[in-house]
């Protein structure tokens, strides 16, 4: 696996600052242009606090094997993914450029933004007509040679386009880019399932593995930094926090804070990887993605958790979706309390936290962060701590509710090799809320069960 959130550059780092429960949001950068302390377009105020990737960002292309002409593009989101996915790859005792073509796939969770590549597109084409067409407005008298002289002035100012810069701001080049560098000869997409793109791209590498397809599998999501322009939509559609810190599962919620940044999956058959002997970080038992009728996830948690055969009891970790948003949270609160009921003496509890007060709401790669810490809690047989609230809610602070709040580290006990460590992840897409505007009666969500690879490997 590989990493790379607000103040984390990769997994261990990662895992720290979970376990240290270090808030790593910052005020936005001078890159982001948010007039911090005024209402938008929404009349809506903009986040306080981003969890930015800043120079975690930054990534060589001479480095990734990039020619000369693709740079010209400057498609930084392209090299921020190919350096996860090599880095995943090296932490699979896998090199990138193999000289022997890999029966692999690549699934990447991930929507093209505005970047460089395609603004210079934009002032190329669009841009410079509407400029040409207002100066023609203010001077309709100018001659057309003044004119002329005045457009041409404008290109020169403008970076030279080029076919390689305008094919790599599109979906397609960019993750084949990715399986090509990798040598991976499977099938190379791009998707964008909203929030639950990094579930998503989990339960397509499973059907290319489950299918022979594939012996191998790059899964992963990424989120680029936030521009002003995204931000400002995004909040059409949520609130954003008026607080400088995130903390879920509090008993008075006001939004979410945004963050930035990736990761990516190694995925094998578990049969070919005790054959080759690779260190397993954990089990994916199921995915279950779907709609939600009348918002309650609980139906696709039992989905869940019969898909893999196992009883929710079994389950000691929810890695929750722990937005912030007020209605969100309470509607995932009672589908826990729905599923894992009252508590009885001598009955499982089980853990609820989120990543999200660390990192930040990362939107697309929100379900990848949380698949990397319960991964990690997994693979160290720790349950992770959320950064605490003053106020924890109801449903998870009541001694007679199954559900505790993960607000402290806490050794993660189990009974024997029959009753492995297990946890959820789970993810919703913002449709599930009520953007501005509309009236939603159900929306989609995601939920992954994981299970740690036993000691004794049989």
């Amino acid at each position: 696996m590989s990493c790379r959130f607000a103040g984390c550059p990769g997994p261990a780092a990662f895992w720290n600052a979970i376990l240290d429960r270090r808030v790593m949001l910052t005020p936005p950068g001078p890159e982001a242009e948010l007039p911090v302390g005024r209402k938008n377009f929404f009349d809506r105020p903009y986040p306080q606090r981003i969890g930015q990737l800043g120079d975690l960002f930054s990534c060589v292309p001479a480095m990734q094997n990039f020619p000369r002409q693709v740079n010209i593009g400057e498609n930084q989101d392209l090299y921020f993914a190919t350096q996860l996915a090599f880095d995943a790859l090296c932490d699979a005792s896998m090199k990138p450029h193999s000289p022997d073509p890999v029966r692999g796939t690549v699934r990447l969770g991930y929507a093209p933004p505005f970047n460089a590549s395609t603004v210079n597109w934009l002032q190329h084409t669009s841009f410079l007509d509407q400029t040409m067409e207002v100066i023609r407005r203010f001077f309709p008298s100018a001659p057309e040679e003044a004119m002329d002289s005045v457009k041409a002035k404008l290109v020169e100012s403008l970076p030279l386009p080029d076919a390689a810069s305008f094919l790599l701001g599109t979906g397609y080049r960019f993750v084949s880019w990715i399986a090509r560098e990798c040598s991976f000869a499977g099938s190379a997409t791009i998707m964008d399932a909203g929030m639950l793109s990094g579930a998503a791209t989990i339960a397509d590498a499973m059907d290319d593995l489950a299918s022979g397809r594939a012996d191998v599998a790059l899964a992963g999501a990424i989120n680029p930094p936030l521009s002003c322009a995204y931000i400002e939509g995004l909040s059409g559609e949520i609130d954003f926090s008026r607080r400088t810190e995130l903390t879920p599962f509090s008993r008075d919620p006001d939004g979410t804070l945004p963050g930035e940044g990736g990761a990516f999956f190694v995925l094998k058959r578990r049969s070919d990887a005790l054959r080759d002997r690779d260190r397993i970080y954990a089990l994916v038992r199921s995915v279950a993605l779907g709609h939600c009728p009348d918002d309650d996830p609980s139906a696709l948690l039992r989905e869940a958790t019969e898909g893999a055969g196992i009883p929710p009891r079994s389950i000691g970790l929810v890695e929750a979706d722990g937005s912030g948003v007020a209605a969100a949270e309470a509607r995932e609160l009672e589908a826990i309390a729905r599923v894992w009921g009252e508590h009885r003496p001598g009955g499982a509890l089980v853990g609820v936290g989120s990543v999200k007060g660390n990192i930040g709401h990362t939107l697309r790669a929100a379900m990848s962060a949380g698949i990397a810490k319960a991964v990690l809690a997994l693979r160290h047989r720790v349950l992770p701590p959320q950064i605490p609230p003053e106020r924890p809610a109801e449903a998870v602070s009541s001694l007679a509710s199954s559900a505790y709040l993960l607000d402290e580290v806490r050794p993660w006990m189990s009974g024997d090799s029959s009753s492995p460590r297990r946890a959820v992840v789970m993810g919703a897409n913002f449709d599930a809320l009520n953007p501005v505007g509309t009236a939603s009666v159900a929306g989609r969500s995601a939920v992954v069960v994981l299970e740690e690879e036993p000691e004794d490997r049989t």
